[in-house]
Formats: C-alpha cells, structure tokens, sequence
C-alpha cells in the first residue's frame, strides 16, 4: 500500500487491485494505448509532410536554402512555447480535450496552407508557428494520458506502441507525399493530409478519454476499479476509498496553488539528474530526426537526382522498417521485462544504447554512399533504430516522475523542440557554406562535401546523446516521496 521505497509504486497498486483485471478493463485500456498511438501518427504526419512539400514549393516559389530552412522550423518555434502549459494544463485537466484542439488546428493550418504560400513567406511561416502552437500541447497530453491508462509492462509497450505511431505518421507523409504531389500538386496533398487529420479528429472525440474514470463513466469498466488504475488513490486511502463517492478518491484539503515554495518544489525537479539525462536524449534524437524527415527529401531531389517516385519509395523504406522495429521492439521489451531478464532500468539503458550507436553508425554510412539504394539502406539503419527509443528515454518520461508528469514532459519536449528548431536551420548554415564550408554556395552549387559534413555532425550528435543518457536514467521517480498533486484528475 505504502511501497514508497522500491519505485514501483504504480505497478505495485495495479498488481495488488489487479491481480485478474476484468476483460472490460483491458479492453478499454487497449483501446486508449491505441488511439493514443494513432492521434501520435496523425500529428507526426502533419509536421513531417512539410520535407517533402518544401521540395516542390522551392521549385515554384525560387526558395533559398536560408528560407527552407527557416520554414522548416517555424513549427518548432511555435511548438515549444507551450509545452509547458500544455502538460499543466493536462494533468489537471486531462489530455482527450487537448488533443482534439491539437487534431482540428492542425488540419485547419494545412487547409489554409496554399493560401498562406501564394501570399508570401511570412505567412507561411507564422501558419506553421501557430500549428505548431496548438500542437505544442499534444505531445506532454499524450504522454499523461498514457500513465493514467497503462502500467507495469504495459507502460513499456504502449511507450513503443506510441513510438510506432510516430514511425506510421512518418511513413504515410514521406511516402505518400512525393507521389501525390507529382499527381495532384502540392496544394491536394496538403488538402488530403488535412482531411485525414480531421477524420481522425473526428474518432478521438468519439472515443477517446483522458483517464479510465472517465471511461467508467461511459460503461467502460467498473468504477473500483478505474479509481486504482488511474493512479487516483492514495496511500492514506483505505479499500474503501476514504468515504468518498464511489470509484473516486477524496479529495484531499487542497494547498494553496500560488504557494511559493510548493512551485520551487516542483520546479527543482526539474534539475534531477534522470530528468536532465531524459532531456538530453529526447533533444539530441529530435535534432537527428528533423533533420533527415526535414532535409533528406531535398538530398533525394538535390544530390541523387531521385524521381518524385523514386524518392517516395526510397523515403518509405526506412519508415516501413522503423515501423516494423516498433511493434516487434514493443513485444520484445515488454517479454524481456516481465520475463525477469531485464529490469525497467535495464530494458530502458540497453535499447537507448543501440538506438544512439545504431544511429550514429548508420549517418557516417549515408554520407559516404554515392548511389540511391546505398544510402536508402543507411537510412534504414538510422530510422530503424531511432525507433526503439520507444522504449529508451521514450519510456523513461513515463517512469521518473510520479505526480508531476504532465510538467515534466512539457518542459522535457520544450527544451527538445528547441533542438527541433535548430536543426533545419543548423542544416541550412552548412549547406550555405557555413561550418567550414568556404564561400556561400546557392542552391544549385551545393555538393556532397557539404551534406557529408551534415551527416557526420549529426552521427556525433548521437554519441553525444549516448554518453549522457546511458549512464545517467533511473526508473525511480524523483518525487516518490511527494504528496500526489491536488489537481482534478491527481
């Protein structure tokens, strides 16, 4: 009951309430790591689609590198100021609303985008900051959403699960993109992309919750036991729940919220070693990601002088195995866990390492590769990998904190985001003859020398991610021992 001092709190209630979990219940909790999975897909897909749609509005509008460059990371600018709101925001809240806010201006932006583009680049621009700003939210909500639902083995697996949404999103905006836009133009592809996004929009409202209380509440499992799957009860709650309403636990006397040094309590979390290593990993596997899903339709186009078909199906390559990765990885982690042969810790320090390593491998082979296939299949070792960060730092945002996920996470993706911004626009300094590369070069001077030093700078990136990640994670919440939050849904 009290299992304060073993880090396992969480799964120690389920195993204890849960012991034979009603079908109902997990049935329900499927569902959500599902949709979960999917609202992921859905918003990876609306960001990513820009790589390859930048490739044929450069060729209408005359962009420069400098301007792709800054177009790429318009979203991440807007993205990363409200991270931190939005984790607040979800666990008190809960993470279904914000969500579906998230789903609708993301499908709205890429509605208006062709009008954005014909009007000039600032417009593009700041359509793609305030995507980003109502996307901001969607990725701590998810993950908040994620603990209230899975526990135990299944956080390991619905963390990969969420991963292989990722990896699916991608898939479906690198591969499908090139091939629509040759087809249809570039202004029906962003249509297609906004209306699969809002269809979506659509399910979620319908069916998804932001924690299994809410699910109670629509018949979905009994109100017992969604109180001790939500995380709600308290070590001072007895069976009973403490004499509250059914299936929910009592409140208790609420702190006051503007107390100082409860919000320097809080804040100095943040500065825990395990939380700054899950900081470190997430930004240095963001810089490497949105460069290749930013950049690599454009080496595709540039450099190997790829067809719009060919390079669909060069770029789906390396997500299809990414995605095939993810599931098989889900399965796996989650077996060699429950199994006894790797602990959290374990599972969380041996898949990062070959994440990162693999990686890294992976960039030092593309930038030396002179044909199509050979650099396709690099880029299948980088994608395929990167993956099973899933169940590396991915995971670990779901295991050191207890009582303030929502925080952690926002400020974890903020602090990543900013290395999502810096990576397109880091690319294009070195693509313009920046980092040693001499003179200034246009779009059309641009040669391999510049993208191989690209490559081999983002391999580094990936040791670096390796080296403070590895050694430094723990599966221990740093706030073990703190009173649970007073917020609606804590």
């Amino acid at each position: 009951a009290n299992g304060a001092t073993n880090g396992t709190a969480a799964q120690a209630d389920y195993s204890a309430n849960h012991a034979a979990p009603t079908s109902s219940y997990e049935a329900a909790a499927y569902l959500q790591v599902n949709l979960l999975s999917g609202a992921r897909g859905m918003f990876q897909m609306t960001r990513i689609c820009m790589g390859p749609l930048m490739v044929a509005m450069a060729s209408e509008y005359g962009y420069t590198n400098e301007e792709k460059g800054h177009i790429l990371s318009a979203f991440a600018a807007g993205y990363a100021l409200t991270q931190i709101v939005g984790g607040l925001a979800a666990d008190s809240l809960g993470g279904a609303p914000v969500i579906s806010c998230g789903l609708l201006t993301s499908a709205l932006a890429l509605f208006l985008l062709p009008a954005a583009a014909d009007a000039g680049l600032p417009q593009v621009w700041w359509l793609l900051w305030a995507m980003g700003f109502t996307q901001g939210p969607t990725y701590p909500a998810q993950l908040v959403t994620t603990a209230k639902w899975a526990t135990g083995s299944l956080r390991s697996y619905a963390s990969a699960l969420g991963a292989a949404g990722s990896t699916a999103g991608a898939l479906f905006a690198m591969g499908l993109t090139p091939v629509i836009t040759a087809r249809l133009g570039w202004r029906s592809c962003a249509a297609a992309m906004g209306a699969t996004t809002l269809l979506f929009g659509v399910v979620w409202q319908a069916f998804g919750r932001s924690l299994p209380a809410a699910a109670a509440a629509h018949g979905g499992a009994s109100a017992a036991s969604t109180r001790h799957s939500s995380g709600a009860s308290t070590p001072a709650e007895g069976p009973g729940g403490g004499g509250g309403a059914p299936g929910c636990a009592e409140p208790a006397p609420a702190a006051p919220k503007r107390d100082l040094r409860r919000l320097l309590s809080r804040a100095s979390l943040l500065f825990k070693t395990p939380i700054l290593a899950v900081f470190a990993a997430h930004s240095v596997h963001n810089f490497v990601r949105y460069f290749s899903v930013g950049w690599m339709p454009t080496f595709y186009n540039e450099i190997l002088h790829a067809s719009p078909d060919q390079a669909a199906i060069n770029l789906m390559i390396p997500d299809i195995l990414g995605l095939a990765m993810s599931f098989v990885s889900a399965h796996v982690g989650r077996a060699l866990q429950q199994s006894g042969r790797l602990s959290a810790l374990g599972v969380r320090r041996v898949f990062a390492s070959i994440s990162f390593l693999g990686s890294a491998v992976g960039m030092v082979g593309t930038a030396y590769s002179t044909s199509i296939w050979q650099v396709t299949g690099w880029q299948c070792v980088v994608h395929g990998l990167a993956t099973l960060q899933g169940l590396g730092f991915g995971a670990n945002y779901l295991d050191v904190s207890k009582h303030n996920g929502g925080m952690v996470t926002g400020v974890g993706n903020t602090v990543a985001t900013l290395a999502s911004f810096a990576s397109p626009v880091f690319a294009s300094w070195v693509l313009s003859g920046g980092g040693g590369g001499g003179v200034a070069a246009s779009a059309r001077e641009v040669g391999i020398e510049e993208w191989q030093r690209l490559f081999i700078a983002f391999a580094a990136s990936n040791l670096i991610g390796a080296g403070l990640f590895v050694p430094l994670c723990s599966v221990t919440p740093v706030d073990l021992h703190e009173a649970p939050s007073k917020a609606k849904f804590e």
